[in-house]
């Protein structure tokens, strides 16, 4: 069912999710965040300082499916994404799915992940923030 709440505008009906990590090389992967409840992935933006050669990153959410155990679906952002150098350009809005893509739809429980690609490159700093909507009428408790 669709958010009803009428009094919550659409820029409070979403839930930012952020990430600070040092120290990021070749191969690693991260969480960026725990998703507690059905939901879109709506944007997504990455920034680093410190930059050694020309990292990317890509997303991840692994999924537990019944049967197969944890499965990683890696989410359509190719490996493209290359963080802009903090106080150079600022942060680097994520190349995500068309509006509609299955690849953006989140279930409870998944955990949407980052890794870091291209050999012998890598980050002092890395930032990632991602946007999550609930495609249901959601109570938050506890700041979840």
């Amino acid at each position: 069912m669709a958010i009803q709440n009428r009094t919550l505008d659409p820029a409070e009906q979403r839930k930012v999710y952020e990430v600070a990590a040092g120290a990021v090389a070749t191969g690693v992967t991260g969480i960026v965040a725990y998703v507690p409840y059905p939901c879109l992935l709506d944007a997504g933006s990455i920034a680093a300082f410190g930059l050694s050669g020309s990292p990317n990153y890509s997303l991840v959410v692994n999924r537990f499916i019944v049967g197969a155990g944890v499965t990683a679906i890696t989410v359509a952002v190719g490996t493209s994404n290359v963080p802009s150098a903090f106080g150079t350009s600022g942060a680097f809005q994520m190349v995500l799915p068309a509006s509609g893509s299955t690849l953006l739809q989140l279930q409870a429980n998944d955990v949407l992940m980052y890794q870091s690609g291209v050999a012998n490159t890598a980050v002092t700093g890395l930032s990632i923030g991602v946007v999550l909507r609930p495609i249901q009428d959601i109570k938050l408790q506890f700041g979840v």
